[in-house]
């Protein structure tokens, strides 16, 4: 009797345990196939010498299948989500792809839930997100670079899959890489142990990391964006902390213990999503890194990509 038991029990376990296996894979949308055109966003300039490899940051939620499966990753064949993730991928073409072709593949993000959820669910999550946009770069690499100096970009969840590509890549390909735009997340001490990752410290040096984050003040800084060993300030391209000015009204001056930048000007009850506090407190303005300084940062690209060639 008592072996019976431990067998209807150890029967009931494994199958529990299947059970659980099978939720889970049925739980992870279909991997991408980067030979197919319908896994990247392109915007290509025949007489652009230079590219730029975009990754996208956070636009989808969590969302369920006709099954009722909940996902905690992006479809990348879903169209309502790629309509979702569109604006984010034109601001930025408009930004950093004026004098390059843009590269920018689709892959399976984690959600914003998984965001909310902090700093361990997004580490437990982000090796799927990872696994497709080193293999979206790798076939970016081989099949779209044909040997030309690129900028790596990415905001948000995408600038964190830039850390990791740095890490990744090897010394042939940082060799032809202009700069890195890291944006909206953070760059640690730990990281910078990379020989590839290295802290830009003026508008024209190239190989470099260019990262930051924008606060009203330091309270409102979001726990999983820090805390971050670089900062610097896209207005004046300076690490240090002298105010600079992005119109007569707004300042903009970083703060040395929390490397982040302090932003006096804008009304933060106005740009503030209530459907976002439980990531984005009132004050903070990751949703805006982009935008606040676009103009910096498109001029910026071109003078990182002209400094490249001089020294090249």
């Amino acid at each position: 009797m008592n072996r019976l038991i431990f067998s209807l029990g150890l029967f009931f376990v494994l199958f529990l345990h299947a059970c659980v296996q099978k939720q889970n894979l049925e739980h992870i949308p279909e991997k991408p196939d980067y030979e197919s055109s319908s896994s990247w966003y392109m915007v290509l300039d025949d007489s652009a010498q230079v590219d730029i490899f975009y990754v996208t940051p956070t636009c989808v939620w969590d969302w369920q299948d006709d099954n009722g499966l909940l996902y905690h990753y992006a479809d990348v064949d879903n169209e309502e989500q790629r309509e979702a993730i569109r604006p984010s991928l034109e601001l930025a073409d408009s930004i950093f792809g004026r004098v390059a072709s843009f590269y920018a593949p689709y892959y399976r993000q984690i959600t914003l839930e998984s965001w909310i959820e902090g700093e361990a669910v997004v580490e437990e999550r982000f090796p799927i997100a990872m696994s497709d946009i080193w293999d979206a770069f790798q076939y970016y690499m081989k099949h779209f670079n044909n040997g030309r100096p690129f900028v790596l970009a990415g905001f948000s969840q995408g600038a964190k899959g830039v850390v990791e590509l740095l890490k990744m890549m090897d010394d042939e390909a940082y060799e032809r890489m202009v700069a890195a735009y890291v944006i909206g997340y953070k760059v640690t001490e730990q990281d910078m142990a990379c020989a590839h990752i290295h802290p830009a410290k003026d508008s024209v040096d190239i190989g470099v990391v260019i990262c930051y984050n924008s606060v009203e003040n330091v309270e409102a800084i979001a726990p999983v964006l820090s805390p971050s060993a670089v900062c610097i300030n896209p207005l004046n391209w300076s690490n240090d902390t002298v105010t600079a000015y992005l119109n007569d009204t707004v300042t903009v001056k970083k703060d040395d213990k929390y490397q982040v930048l302090v932003v006096d000007g804008f009304s933060s009850a106005e740009l503030f999503l209530p459907q976002l506090a439980d990531l984005f407190v009132q004050g903070n303005y990751h949703l805006y890194e982009l935008t606040f300084y676009q103009n910096c940062l498109s001029h910026n690209v071109e003078q990182r990509i002209q400094a490249f060639y001089m020294r090249k």
